[in-house]
């Protein structure tokens, strides 16, 4: 990238998209996904998907989050700065999670059984419930608060992230459910799927219309996305495979209960897993700074990476 490009074009932004920013993709991925599946079957009491959903956010996002900082031994400096720092704040957030919810696991291991509390009580129930929403939406929130990239400067960001961290974590529920035979688990998550899912589909919405009539590069960005490079991914996996597919599926559910069309409910999950991962990434690579200099550069469509 040439240097002069930071002041008179609409600069794409790569330190977490390229190269070892893709693991900073993943990292919000599948911190988000666990923590929205251990959201979800805390209060089922489906205690395989709260370690799935532990295991998930605790070593699969946070040691990518660690091996995208890339000095693990200096990386800990971040957390002295919570009052002033969105990364300290979330380091944070997710040590006390893991932290917390080992404990609350805890006590359903075999040989730790007989320890003096109980992993369901009211109490880690409520705190792990409030640790897991903040993990699922901190990640969207820190884009949101970046000024200098108009796409992700949205107030939508953080209700998103949270439509899609449920969802997620809804669907992850189930697909454990149909592999352990607990279909029992399957009717009861069903209706907090529909909520999420449809939430999830206007929040997509409402967020690419907001882009549209945003800052020009907001427009800019949204432009890469439906009209240049990315506009295949976006057309032929984000939209039929996040959000057509899912949607016809369950709207079909509301007519036959979920146990009977287990193929669909394959099919959804898949879906719904790859398409959320598309979306993701359009979100990531189609995001471009906010030019420091107004110039006749600025003016002309620029719709390449």
């Amino acid at each position: 990238m040439k240097p002069y490009l930071w002041m008179t074009d609409f600069t794409p932004q790569r330190e977490w998209i390229d190269g070892k920013g893709l693991l900073l993709w993943m990292a919000f991925f599948f911190s988000e996904v666990g923590a929205g599946l251990y959201l979800v079957s805390l209060f089922l009491g489906f205690w395989t998907g709260c370690l799935t959903g532990w295991i998930s956010c605790g070593l699969l996002g946070g040691g990518l989050h660690i091996a995208y900082l890339g000095k693990p031994m200096r990386a800990w400096r971040s957390v002295l700065r919570p009052k002033s720092s969105e990364l300290s704040r979330g380091i944070i957030l997710m040590g006390a999670f893991v932290i917390l919810g080992g404990l609350q696991l805890a006590p359903g291991v075999d040989f730790l059984s007989g320890l003096p509390w109980k992993g369901d009580s009211l109490l880690f129930k409520i705190v792990l419930g409030i640790l897991a929403f903040f993990v699922i939406i901190h990640g969207f929130i820190t884009l949101s608060f970046m000024r200098a990239v108009p796409f992700w400067n949205s107030a939508t960001m953080p209700a998103l992230s949270l439509s899609s961290g449920v969802w997620m974590g809804t669907q992850v529920s189930m697909a454990l459910a149909l592999i352990l035979g607990q279909t029992q688990v399957l009717g009861t998550v069903e209706p907090v799927a529909r909520w999420f899912f449809f939430s999830y589909v206007l929040l997509v919405l409402f967020y690419l219309w907001g882009a549209g009539h945003g800052p020009l590069a907001s427009q800019k960005s949204l432009a890469l996305m439906i009209k240049g490079d990315l506009a295949p991914l976006f057309f032929l996996v984000v939209v039929p495979v996040a959000l057509f597919i899912p949607s016809m599926i369950t709207l079909y559910f509301f007519s036959k209960p979920v146990e009977t069309a287990v193929g669909l409910l394959w099919i959804r999950i898949f879906s719904a897993v790859l398409g959320d991962v598309a979306l993701r990434y359009c979100i990531f690579k189609a995001a471009r700074y906010m030019p420091l200099i107004n110039s006749n550069i600025v003016s002309g469509p620029r719709f390449h990476n």
